[in-house]
C-alpha cells in the first residue's frame, strides 16, 4: 500500500526530494560498482590522471557481441567512458544478434577514418571475423587503422591479416580465453600511457594472479594453468606503440 503525498508545497518538495536522491543514487552506484570491481581485480583505482597528448587526433570504434543483457551494460559501462575520455571521437556498437550492425559500423569506420590520423579498434566478441568487414575499405584509408584488440576466442590467428590490411598492432588470445579479466587491464593501462607491451604484460599478470586466486577458492577445481594458456595475450606489430603515438 503506497501512502498519498499531500498535494502542497512541502509535499511537491517532498517528492522533488525523493527524486533528486534517487537522481544522485543513480548517477552514484555505477561508480562505487566501478571502484569495487577496480580494487577487487587488484589494480590502482586510478593509473593516471593525465590523459596523454594528441587527443584530437585519434578515434576508436568498439563493438559488443550479442550477450546476455548484465555483460551487455557491464562491457558498456567500462569501455565507453573511457573511449569519450581519451579519445577525440569514439563510437560504441552492441549488437542485438550475430552479424548486424555492419553496415552502421562501417560507415561510422569510414568517417574516423576520414577525419583522424590514428583508429583504434576494440572487438568485444566471441570468436568473430570482422575483419571481413573492414577488408573492402580503400588501402588509403585502411593505413590509418592503427590498435586492433581483439577480445575473441581463438583470433589470435587474424594478427597477420590484420597488419596487413594496414594495422601497426594487434593483440589476441591463441583458445578458449577468459579475456574479460585481461582486458580490464589492458585498457586502463595503454589508455593512461603505456606501451602495448607493458600494457599487455599488466594485463596478463593481472588475468594470471585472478586465475591463481579462482583456483585456490574452488579447492583446484579450476584449471588456472589451463586457463592462463587458453587465454594469455601476445601482440605482433609494434609493441612500443603509445596512446599519444601516430601511425
Amino acid at each position: 500500500m503506497e501512502a498519498n503525498t499531500p498535494d502542497t508545497d512541502s509535499g511537491k518538495k517532498h517528492s522533488r526530494g525523493k527524486a533528486g536522491c534517487a537522481m544522485a543514487l543513480s548517477l552514484i552506484l555505477p561508480c562505487l560498482l566501478y571502484a569495487a570491481i577496480v580494487v577487487s581485480a587488484g589494480d590502482r583505482l586510478f593509473p593516471c590522471y593525465k590523459i596523454p597528448p594528441g587527443r584530437e587526433h585519434r578515434a576508436a570504434l568498439a563493438i559488443r557481441d550479442d550477450v546476455i543483457p548484465f555483460f551487455k551494460w557491464g562491457t558498456l559501462l567500462f569501455t565507453k567512458r573511457h573511449l569519450r575520455k581519451f579519445y577525440g571521437a569514439s563510437w560504441y556498437f552492441t549488437q542485438a544478434r550475430r552479424g548486424d550492425g555492419e553496415a552502421e559500423f562501417v560507415a561510422a569506420l569510414t568517417e574516423a577514418l576520414e577525419h583522424y590520423p590514428a583508429v583504434d579498434l576494440y572487438l568485444l566478441a566471441h570468436t568473430n571475423k570482422y575483419i571481413t568487414w573492414v577488408e573492402p575499405l580503400p588501402e588509403t584509408l585502411r593505413r590509418r587503422l592503427r590498435f586492433v584488440y581483439n577480445t575473441g576466442c581463438h583470433n589470435k590467428g587474424q594478427g597477420e591479416d590484420w597488419l596487413a590490411l594496414g594495422a601497426d598492432a594487434y593483440i589476441g588470445h591463441p583458445g578458449e580465453s577468459q579475456s574479460p579479466f585481461f582486458y580490464f587491464f589492458l585498457l586502463r593501462h595503454w589508455l593512461h600511457g603505456a606501451t602495448l607491451a607493458e600494457a599487455m604484460e599488466t594485463g596478463n599478470r593481472g588475468m594470471e594472479t585472478k586465475f591463481r586466486q579462482v583456483e585456490r577458492f574452488s579447492g583446484g577445481r579450476y584449471d588456472a594453468g589451463q586457463a592462463l594458456r587458453e587465454s594469455v595475450a601476445s601482440c605482433l606489430g609494434n609493441d612500443r606503440l603509445r596512446l599519444e603515438d601516430l601511425p
